[in-house]
């Protein structure tokens, strides 16, 4: 049997009724098959207990404790926090409960547990707040083995570690004996790779971590395999499809060029060469844009699309985001309006009678380019002719998504955008099916950002508002990142980590003459876009905001940056959050704040990188080499000790699994060989699950 043919409903596992059912489907959990592959985020090493003087050496540490005592600490006026009083046996601790006041009565007086998670030495004595906890003695046990690495999932509200496991453990007892393998056997013996069966059980509960590595690298070829098949399958159908379009005399083009500020730099002519040449041939194009922030990329594919306009087609423009959304309309609209090109905007909370006329407008015709998010693939969308899709940031979107939008007309040509440099040495392997244009440069007269790290003291950050004020009051702008919206954000909480709303109240006594205001994925779109505008005109000089202006913001003034808890962020966030600044000729800043005393090895590395490096294609290449490649596709690294990765080699095998994939496609396209009809099998349904 192979996974995708475990048909059992989730209702039939114990531990899994109705309301429990819900809580599974909240994270993509439908079907045993999900939850098979529904892998650990990282794992809790409890293969060894330490002291607390011993842990808070470490980034994470497994202790035996006993419980002594508990009580209850205020923290404000209504608000108390329960802390547990625990001894290891030398010293006494304390677990900070966050929102846990449950606890009081789960972890018993005088019983011992295996308490794992982030231990310090604060406020005179060890405490530990973001924490799991296990019965001192209880193992987890696969098919008779019992483990002490320990998954831990990706969980949502009222979804818990210990339902997740048990029902895991259920599910693997039960049908790991059942399945077969995917792959083609020789692939299995050529790699040293392990059967499907035990790759499951040590994705989730490793004997070692030497297991999860076999079991990793089995996933990463697997998964990397299925995808080359995917990828040769739909080049191999897009090559046979022929494309006429009409000839032109590349006029609106030219308008749009005569009324630029600037001229274009000559990567950006040649990326607009390539894609031109590709719009104008027999062959539906399908290419990948890449180029690191504040390069030009939009220019270049305003041009673009003014010149299938001008062949007397329609384009359509697709970003991630409402904001970003409406910053493309209005700059996108403003460098057409010379050549009279009609630029609408289609999103999601438009009015229905206003809706309805804009439809009928982009059926007739009459809108030439369209800008939207995923509103542009809605049922009631329908194009007179659509000739070229756009998608900006297009890692934020699944191919699902990229074909719904392509499908919306015949013979539509695709151009991928991202200021996400993807490395070299994945780019043709990740999209095996595309075209690859890089774009390598800056926009001349731009100045690089100054970056900063800086320690988490609060006489330092004062000192730093104060430096921000003098920026403001040289009609600057200032943005500061915060991890968090509230206390209750995240799966556990963290006494270290700060959050938007509690320094908000303090930040805007602090900026107040200037204007301030709050960003956050729960303030309504209007809102937020009112605010970005208030922010570019300069009645608000200062914004605190999550993750949410890491695309969209994009203020010529805006020339500084702060993150909070700098540690919690990778690479690839870190420097988009710092092209939102420095977007003219004037320096900017980026100043990244941490309690450099924390930090991990990966941690320090990490902020290194951003404050030696302002080129996103050496930061692509350090990010890969910190992380690995399986967090490109999905199959996370963390939670393997660093002297068990080994990412040069995995990087071989993902051309290793790139050159299998096309060997096998050239000696059996259809896969109907009898050794590779579990191949087949395996591939007709992930092909299903993307068109589905």
């Amino acid at each position: 049997m192979l996974l995708h043919e475990i048909q059992e409903s989730l209702l039939q596992i114990p531990g899994i009724g109705d309301k429990n059912l819900k809580l599974f489907q909240n994270v993509g959990v439908n079907s045993v098959a999900d939850l098979l592959t529904y892998y650990p985020r990282r794992f809790s090493d409890r293969t060894e207990t330490v002291s607390f003087r011993e842990a808070v050496l470490r980034h994470e540490a497994a202790v035996r404790v006993r419980v002594c005592d508990y009580r209850l600490i205020r923290r404000g006026p209504r608000k108390q926090i329960l802390k547990i009083i625990v001894s290891d046996g030398t010293d006494y601790g304390c677990l900070v409960c966050f929102n846990r006041s449950f606890l009081r009565d789960a972890l018993h007086q005088d019983h011992e547990y295996l308490v794992t998670g982030k231990w310090t030495y604060s406020y005179g004595e060890f405490q530990c707040s973001s924490f799991e906890y296990e019965e001192a003695d209880k193992t987890f046990s696969v098919r008779n083995v019992p483990s002490k690495i320990i998954p831990i999932y990706p969980l949502t509200a009222k979804l818990t570690q210990k339902l997740l496991r048990n029902v895991m453990i259920f599910c693997l007892n039960k049908f790991l004996p059942k399945l077969e393998d995917e792959l083609p056997y020789g692939s299995v013996e050529k790699y040293g790779l392990v059967h499907k069966a035990d790759m499951l059980r040590n994705m989730h509960f490793p004997i070692s971590f030497a297991d999860y590595a076999a079991a990793k690298k089995t996933a990463l070829y697997e998964e990397f395999f299925f995808q080359q098949l995917f990828l040769l399958s739909r080049r191999n159908k897009t090559c046979n499809i022929n494309k006429e379009r009409t000839p032109i005399q590349w006029t609106l083009k030219q308008k749009i060029l005569a009324a630029l500020p600037f001229s274009l730099t000559d990567y950006q002519e040649q990326a607009l060469s390539e894609i031109e040449a590709d719009l104008f041939s027999h062959r539906v194009m399908q290419r990948l844009l890449q180029g690191d922030v504040g390069c030009g990329k939009t220019i270049v594919a305003i041009l673009a699309m003014a010149d299938v306009v001008e062949s007397g087609q329609q384009c359509a423009i697709m970003v991630p985001t409402e904001m970003l959304a409406r910053q493309h309309y209005i700059n996108i609209g403003r460098m057409c309006e010379p050549a009279g090109i009609t630029v609408e905007l289609l999103h999601g909370k438009m009015r229905k009678p206003q809706r309805e006329r804009l439809l009928s407008r982009i059926k007739s015709g009459e809108v030439q380019i369209v800008v939207g998010t995923h509103s542009l693939f809605s049922k009631d969308v329908i194009y007179h002719d659509l000739g070229l899709a756009v998608i900006d940031e297009q890692h934020r979107f699944g191919v699902e998504q990229r074909m719904a939008l392509v499908q919306k007309g015949e013979c539509v040509d695709l151009l991928l955008m991202t200021a996400t440099p993807i490395p070299q040495s994945l780019a043709l392997s990740l999209y095996g099916d595309l075209e690859l244009t890089t774009m390598r440069g800056k926009i001349a007269g731009r100045i690089p950002v100054k970056t900063w790290v800086i320690d988490d003291v609060a006489a330092r950050i004062e000192k730093m508002y104060e430096w921000i004020k003098t920026l403001l009051a040289q009609n600057g702008r200032a943005i500061i990142v915060y991890a968090q919206i509230d206390e209750s954000d995240g799966e556990n909480e963290d006494i270290n980590i700060k959050n938007l709303e509690t320094e908000y109240e303090h930040l805007s006594q602090v900026f107040a003459e200037y204007g301030t205001a709050m960003i956050h994925s729960r303030i309504d779109d209007e809102e937020k876009y009112t605010i970005v505008q208030q922010f570019r005109e300069g009645t608000i000089k200062l914004i605190a905001a999550t993750t949410v202006v890491e695309v969209g913001i994009d203020i010529p003034d805006a020339n500084v940056i702060v993150i909070e808890n700098a540690e919690r962020y990778g690479l690839a966030t870190l420097h988009q959050l710092r092209g939102r600044v420095g977007r003219n000729s004037k320096e900017s800043y980026m100043v990244l704040i941490s309690k450099l005393d924390n930090l991990t090895e990966e941690g320090r590395k990490r902020l290194q990188v951003i404050k030696d490096n302002t080129d996103g294609f050496i930061i692509a290449e350090e990010d890969l080499m910190l992380r690995g490649p399986g967090d490109f596709i999905g199959l996370q690294q963390s939670g393997m000790p660093e002297n068990l990765r080994n990412i040069r080699q995995e990087l071989q095998l993902l051309e290793a699994a790139r050159d299998d994939a096309r060997q096998l496609f050239e000696e059996d396209p259809d896969l109907s060989k009898p050794d590779h009809l579990n191949v087949q099998k395996s591939f007709l349904e992930r092909l299903k699950a993307i068109h589905n």
